[in-house]
């Protein structure tokens, strides 16, 4: 077992080597298994979590097949405790941004900068040495109360993933946040999932995020079957997330900025049911309302952030199964013939649909099939972009 410790409170560097809570690899062919705390720097939970993880399997002489790393995302921000200092580090993964860091003069960096080029650092090193899949876990907090639950990019590989983790599981908030640090691995089609703890400074949070670290771990393959006792981290995440829904698709994303002057109603929390017309905050607007009946998630309690709020809609679980039984059949390549759709013709797996001829029913098919992240484009069509998993993703099958 080769395992090197990180720092999380110091500065004095910012590579790779600063933010590795831990490397560990036995020598067994499996998968490459990155779990990351602190990507917004108030949010300790998941590093703690991750350091009791890599803890007992060192205690313990844990069999890993594949390698484990963990790591420190915002190694600067979490030494101040600020979500960040410059500018948020889980927003600035899009294509465009990447390229831009690219051609900039280093010595300009801002800290932000500092962080973002040791993690691609990292990612780029562990992808090109990796022999197996790829899974990227991202350990979360948030400023409300709420049970933990899960959000990542809309393919099969990432749902099997998720739907281990009994807590609630969130499709579309990836999509409508631009530039999160999964876009990374969504690019590549390696399996990318978010896991949200609960309150920042909560004591469970920490328990909850340990319960998803374990549970990922064992249905990825990476732990050997039968090695760790999974039933309490499985009920202490049940109980959590008890009497909330499954499934939630996000409807809407109250998008803020500092001029908004942004303040939400005191007391919500997440997956708390609200009805249209319901006063949710204020802003140099005036009231925000809700736009429909449905459950309003990450209510922001905190001063920075971009994201006021989400509302979302319980989701059945037979149009989740229906989902996945047509994409086995990939009729979803036959979608583009649909009246007013057609496929994009830079990219095959962007359709492009005029909303005066499609109306809601067909976004809802766009969904079944995976076509999720939804960008206006000037011609005043609708551009849908699906997710494709690499081969190697598809190999990751979780135990049952």
């Amino acid at each position: 077992m080769k395992t090197v410790g990180g720092n999380a409170s110091s500065t004095h560097g910012c590579g790779i080597e600063e933010r590795i809570l831990a490397r560990i690899d036995q020598g067994r062919p499996g998968p490459t298994f990155l779990a990351q705390g602190a990507i917004h720097g108030n949010e300790p939970a998941g590093v703690e979590a991750l350091r009791r993880v890599v803890a007992r399997i060192e205690r313990d002489g844990l069999e890993v097949h594949g390698r484990i790393v963990a790591c420190i995302g915002n190694l600067q921000a979490l030494d101040q405790g600020r979500r960040f200092l410059e500018r948020d580090l889980n927003r600035q993964w899009l294509p465009g941004s990447l390229a831009r860091l690219d051609g900039r003069d280093p010595t300009l960096d801002t800290a932000e900068d500092t962080e973002q080029r040791a993690l691609l650092k990292l990612y780029g090193e562990l992808e090109a040495s990796r022999s197996g899949p790829l899974v990227f876990l991202d350990l979360h907090t948030s400023s409300a109360d709420g049970p933990p639950f899960t959000c990542m990019a809309d393919t099969i590989p990432n749902r099997r993933i998720a739907d281990t983790i009994p807590v609630p599981m969130i499709l579309g908030l990836e999509e409508c946040i631009d530039g999160a640090v999964m876009e990374w691995f969504n690019q590549r089609g390696q399996i990318g999932i978010a896991v949200e703890g609960g309150r920042h400074d909560a004591p469970e949070t920490i328990d909850n995020l340990e319960a998803a670290v374990w549970l990922a771990l064992d249905h990825a393959g990476v732990i050997a079957h039968g090695a760790v006792d999974l039933a309490p981290y499985h009920d202490r995440l049940l109980r959590a997330g008890q009497g909330t829904p499954h499934l939630i698709e996000i409807r809407h994303r109250q998008a803020i900025t500092p001029q908004d002057r942004f303040v939400m109603v005191p007391g919500y929390v997440s997956f708390q049911p609200v009805t249209k017309a319901e006063l949710l905050a204020h802003d140099v607007a005036g009231e925000v309302r809700a736009g429909e009946d449905g459950y309003v998630l990450l209510p922001l309690y905190q001063g920075q952030g971009e994201d006021g709020f989400f509302l979302g809609r319980r989701v059945p679980r037979f149009w989740f199964a229906l989902s996945a039984w047509l994409r086995r059949l990939r009729l979803g390549d036959h979608v583009h013939w649909l009246p007013g759709v057609r496929r994009d013709p830079d990219d095959p797996n962007t359709l492009l649909a005029n909303p005066r001829v499609t109306r809601f029913l067909l976004v809802q098919v766009f969904h079944l099939f995976g076509f999720r992240r939804e960008r206006p484009r000037p011609n005043g069509l609708q551009a849908f972009s699906r997710r494709l998993a690499a081969p190697e993703a598809w190999t990751v099958r979780p135990r049952r």
